[in-house]
Parts: C-alpha cells; sequence; structure tokens
C-alpha cells in the first residue's frame, strides 16, 4: 500500500480507539503513530520514508535486506520498539511514545495483510495475504472509505 493509505489506516484505528475509550487526543502521539506507520517501508530503497526521513540510513538497510522481509514482520517492530526504549532511558521520554510507534508499526503489518502481496507476520512463516494491489483503483477506494470512516469519527 502506499504511504498515505499506511498513515490514515493507523490514524483511523487510533480516532476509533480514543472514541471507545474516551480518552483525551494527542497529537505528539499521532506523529509517532503515523511515523511507525510508515517505518517497516525502511527496507524499500524508494519509499517515502527513505526518501524522506532518516538520512540515508535507510538506504543502507534496503542494501541488505528484501522489502516485505524481515522488517514487514513483528521481528522487525520489536527492534525498532526495543530502540524507541533507549529514548525513555536517555532523555526521559513517556512510555506512551514507543507504544505510539509500535502500534503504528504493527498497524502498517496489518494493512499489507490486505495487499496481494502480503507479509510473512513471523518473518519466514504466517504468510497472510488480501486482495488489495498497490496503488490500483482497489486501493483508491479503500483510501477513499478510510477518509469517510475517519471524519465520521
Amino acid at each position: 500500500m502506499m504511504f498515505r493509505t499506511h498513515i490514515l489506516f493507523a490514524i483511523f484505528f487510533y480516532l476509533l480507539t480514543i472514541t471507545i475509550l474516551s480518552i483525551n487526543p494527542s497529537i505528539t502521539f499521532v506523529l509517532i503513530l503515523s511515523f511507525g506507520a510508515i517505518l517497516p517501508d525502511i527496507d524499500h530503497p524508494k519509499s517515502f520514508v527513505n526518501k524522506n526521513y532518516l538520512f540515508g540510513i535507510g538506504k543502507g538497510i534496503s542494501m541488505f535486506s528484501t522489502h516485505r522481509g524481515f522488517f514487514h514482520s513483528v521481528f522487525g517492530a520489536l527492534i525498532f520498539f526495543l530502540i524507541s526504549l533507549l529514548f525513555i532511558y536517555f532523555i526521559n521520554i513517556s512510555i506512551i511514545y514507543p507504544i505510539a510507534l509500535l502500534c503504528g508499526y504493527l498497524l502498517h503489518l496489518l494493512a499489507d495483510s490486505f495487499n496481494v502481496s502480503g507479509i510473512k507476520w513471523f518473518w519466514k512463516i504466517g504468510h497472510i495475504n488480501g486482495p488489495i494491489r498497490t496503488a490500483s483503483m482497489f486501493e483508491q477506494i479503500f483510501f477513499f472509505i478510510l477518509i469517510v470512516l475517519t471524519f465520521y469519527l
């Protein structure tokens, strides 16, 4: 899926969650959640996250991994979650921000599970795929439905 679909998918679930649980919204949480929602594509050299963020780190990673490989699994999510936990220790941030990153990351994986190529949730095993092709008319319809549902919330 395209980066904008991943971000909207994550924001939709965020708004759904805070509505159900009556939690106050947090812009910082949404920004970190959105970054987490595009972070798994660090393994693709032409991804939005590689072209606009991470100062070349992603290009190095994409040279040594395949798209929808290790970084499109719960193990990739765990690596970035553990790295983000270091920020708690070094700059004294709240645990809620690493959780936001993890949630965005996992929502990216969930969204990619609807893609024709799918993902392997446990890297080498657990392949799940769906009917949506990246940048297809079906993804555009899915994106539009997400917009409507998000504004409904």
